[in-house]
């Protein structure tokens, strides 16, 4: 029997192998999505691991935000006696100037031996060794275009000049974000100290690079470091933990990247239901045939289901293939993240994950239209005009196959997506808006038959009132054919004939709906969050917001910069006063903060908090709970103002007392209120505001924020760098506009992804119209044999099509609002604003789209002949 199932389900699948392409092509589009991300993920993670030395120029690095105590620097000292060599690296944000302008620049001062491991890039080649000789350079090509420089001028940074001795190119150890303040400019540790730039409170970062002998182990180092360094805020990480800006981001792109490749997956399973189920359809005779010589059910349902299994292997073989050839487009959409050279390499996992899925998302959705068989009985070779399609639902059986397999596939979503709660929203999601798209297109082809029913009962009782029952005469006879006018076909035909068809015998209109409803939605949601995002960022930003923050303020300058800033007619200037700190205990319990870094939200503990001490409620700051302080001391702690948010993941409330560390002073408070924070106002906000006095002798920079017009720029940074080479100034506008360039670079590469849903939903909406050809061939010979033209044929099929895609297209941006609303405020914390043009865009492009592959896929039935048509039937 094996041998005969086997038999049957090739000779089927080669008797109608062109029917299967749409299948082929579904199955394909998903695997590939999700091989291409997951193959990616592959090779990035083996090229990080490979170059990991690299990634951070040693084996060991020491991390922290002070200078280093004579007790921290005694315990570095004890590691030279042990074969370890060491150097220091600090980096910082400084002004660079030249007589033509300012620009703001993320300097890096680096010692003699640098890097441990990789290779700087500059050129010329030796142009590094020239650093360690005097007051010299390197800088980005981007800062010597900016500020018309070339190699050998001179620019400022800080109470010092440097010359420009060369044009760095890539760093080992430049740590991968979205975006940077500005270019790169490599000196010396000898020239930083000649600028001035490092002040108490200044934010500076220093890095201790180690590179350790044979004998000694990262992992042992590390653990020394952290058990013996005085320094508890310190970060001590090995080679095997670099990049870990670079790690998170791709994890969390790769994973959202992937689920979006589950979504076009998804719709390629409704395009093979709908393919399985056309092409049964089609079979019932045959069906009809094995039973009545002694066929079982169950050998037909064998035969059909290895026939779909073959082919969903051979979808997602294909798939598998055009997955790893996704890696020529997917690195330069990211290139502007990746410090490293990847090299392309196959691996198992994501081809076994992508296949194992595919075939599961096959077996799925195909499981329903073929348990259909059982239903179909031997005598409907004889009462085929009025046995058209089986009758029964499928059984517990059916059921039971069904939530098994479900049950598998969330756990392949599980899996693709790394976390519960990320799987868990998308397969709630996605199971929401199927349902509510098949109830929707439910709803439609019921309204659809319905006033179709209800014009046609009008026309009749309209020319019932005019002849008479008896004398009524077909719109079909006489002289002149309704469907001939002088100025093209009736719309009322038209209309009337498009609108039938959503609901007539065979119609896929609920199958287009879903697919092509489900594309909408991702793509269209995606496009919503990006403007929201945009808009919060940019284009919300107050009419009175500050256009320039100037940072690192020494406390000594703070009367003359208030006076410089007052003389050039900027009277709303602010200045605030800015503590950095660590979080040291809560409510009496030590923070032991790498038991929470790992967590999600862990990095509330982790984090350093910068604080400040203010009389007033800061703008767009409003008290939720308690009460701020009005003038006067309180009695023991400090008094303290907290976030709402930061309260809540802290697990703090009015009367908790918090300790802060300050440079390795202690500082306590009691929270007296609890604050709703506006991030969005561009003012300089916090987490923890100290009551005035409570910070008196803490080691503090100033911030200032002053609104500047666009023409004043540039002679106001002039001034400030003149005057104090220390200050930092900080242009909001540039800043907004190089958020926007990387929200607009990662949308690309999700778009990139959706795209591919919606390729999917196209080849699902041709598919279910050249599944029902040879209906539609045989109707439209009919309105041919009766007079209708080419014209009254492709403007029915126009308004199918557009009315299908207005459904799709209005259900799917409601979704997607929906979606975006819901990313929007539990996920990424964005300000919602309705977009109602965006909306009105994609769905005319919903419209406009499906009546184009509606066309491509019908339009040949335009040209048949009437009478060959209606002769084989």
């Amino acid at each position: 029997m094996s041998a005969f199932v086997s038999r049957m389900a090739w000779r089927e699948t080669r008797a109608a192998w062109r029917h299967f392409a749409y299948f082929f092509v579904c199955i394909a589009l998903g695997v590939a999505a999700l091989v291409g991300v997951d193959l990616f993920a592959a090779n990035l993670e083996r090229a990080i691991q490979r170059e990991a030395r690299s990634l951070m120029a040693a084996d060991v690095e020491l991390r922290t935000t002070r200078p280093l105590t004579s007790e921290a620097d005694g315990v570095l000292m004890k590691l030279d006696g042990r074969g370890i060599a060491r150097m220091q690296v600090s980096e910082l944000v400084a002004m660079a100037a030249v007589p033509s302008g300012t620009q703001l620049v993320e300097l890096k001062a680096v010692e003699p031996g640098y890097p441990f491991y990789g290779k700087l890039r500059a050129d010329p080649e030796d142009a590094l060794a020239t650093l360690f000789t005097g007051t010299h350079a390197l800088a980005e090509e981007t800062l010597l275009i900016r500020l018309d420089l070339k190699v050998g001028d001179t620019l400022k940074i800080g109470h010092a000049e440097f010359r420009i001795t060369g044009v760095l190119k890539k760093e080992p150890d430049r740590a991968a974000g979205a975006f940077s303040f500005g270019p790169r400019v490599l000196i010396s540790r000898q020239g930083l100290g000649a600028t001035g730039l490092v002040q108490p409170g200044s934010r500076v970062t220093h890095r201790h690079l180690l590179k350790l002998p044979e004998a000694l182990t990262p992992k042992a180092v590390q653990a020394e470091l952290a058990a013996t360094f005085p320094d508890k805020t310190a970060r001590v990480n090995t080679y095997q933990d670099a990049q870990p800006i670079l790690r998170r981001f791709l994890r969390q792109l790769t994973m959202y990247l992937g689920l979006v490749g589950l979504i076009a997956l998804m719709v390629g399973g409704i395009g093979v239901a709908s393919s399985v189920r056309a092409f049964m359809k089609e079979k019932l005779e045959t069906v009809a045939v094995l039973k009545a010589i002694g066929a079982g059910s169950g050998t037909i349902l064998r035969i059909y289901l290895t026939q779909t299994f073959l082919l969903g292997a051979l979808g997602c073989l294909a798939g598998a293939a055009l997955g790893a050839a996704f890696q020529i487009a997917l690195p330069p959409l990211l290139k502007a993240w990746l410090p490293i050279e990847l090299e392309f390499r196959l691996a198992l996992l994501p081809f076994v994950r992508g296949v194992g899925m595919g075939l599961l998302t096959t077996v799925l959705f195909a499981l329903w239209p073929l348990l259909e068989v059982r239903h179909v009985r031997p005598n409907l070779i004889l009462r085929r005009e009025v046995a058209d399609e089986p009758a029964g639902s499928p059984g517990r059986m059916a059921w039971a196959i069904s939530g098994l397999l479900a049950f598998a596939l969330a756990g392949m979503a599980l899996w693709q997506a790394g976390s519960w709660r990320a799987a868990g929203l998308f397969i709630g999601a996605l199971a929401a808006a199927l349902a509510l798209l098949n109830a929707t297109a439910w709803l439609v082809v019921r309204l659809a038959k319905g006033l179709s029913r209800w014009r046609l009962q009008a026309s009749l009782r309209l020319r019932r009132g005019e002849r008479g029952v008896r004398g009524y005469r077909s719109p079909f006879r006489g002289h002149r054919s309704p469907f001939r006018g002088a100025h093209g076909p009736p719309l009322q035909v038209v209309w009337r004939q498009g609108l039938a068809n959503l609901y007539r015998p065979g119609s896929q209109a609920q199958t287009v709906l879903v697919s092509v409803g489900v594309g909408v939605m991702v793509i269209l949601a995606i496009h919503l969050v990006e403007r929201n995002i945009l808009w919060e960022i940019g284009e919300n930003v107050p009419t009175d917001a500050p256009t320039f923050f100037f940072i690192d303020i020494q406390p000594d300058q703070h009367d003359a910069f208030a006076r410089l800033l007052v003389e050039r007619g900027h009277t709303d200037a602010r200045l605030t006063p800015l503590v950095r700190s660590r979080l040291w205990a809560l409510n009496g319990q030590p923070v032991r903060r790498e038991s929470y870094e790992d967590r999600e939200h862990g990095w509330y503990f982790a984090r350093e908090y910068v604080l400040t001490f203010l009389n007033e409620l800061p703008k767009g700051n409003a008290i939720t709970k308690g009460q701020w302080w009005e003038g006067g001391g309180s009695s023991g702690l400090p008094r303290v103002s907290v976030e709402e948010e930061a309260a809540r993941r802290l697990g703090l409330d009015l009367g908790s007392t918090v300790e802060f560390d300050i440079q390795g002073a202690k500082v306590s408070g009691r929270i007296a209120s609890i604050r709703k924070v506006e991030w969005g106002n561009m003012s300089t906000n916090f987490y923890f505001i100290f009551e005035p006095g409570a910070l008196e002798g803490a080691p503090m920079t100033y911030v200032a924020t002053t609104r500047v017009a666009p023409q004043e720029e540039v002679s106001l940074q002039r001034a400030v760098v003149a005057a104090f080479p220390n200050v930092s100034a900080i242009n909001i506008r540039a800043v907004l506009d190089s958020v926007a360039q990387v929200v607009d670079r990662i949308s690309l590469v999700i778009r990139f992804m959706a795209a591919l849903s919606i390729l999917a939903g196209a080849v699902v909406l041709a598919g279910a119209l050249a599944a029902t050809r040879f209906r539609r061939i045989y109707e439209a010979m009919i309105f041919k044999a009766v007079g209708g033209t080419r014209r009254i044929l492709a403007a029915t099929f126009a308004v199918e099509y557009a009315l299908l895609g207005a459904a799709a297209g209005v259900v799917g941006a409601g979704l997607a609002t929906g979606l975006a609303w819901g990313a929007g405020h539990w996920i990424l914390d964005v300000k919602w604003l309705f977009q109602p043009v965006a909306l009105v865009w994609g769905i005319g492009a919903t419209i406009a789209g499906t009546v184009l592959v509606g066309f491509l896929s019908t339009y040949r039935i335009l040209d048949q002949k009437p009478l060959p048509v209606l002769r084989r039937e």
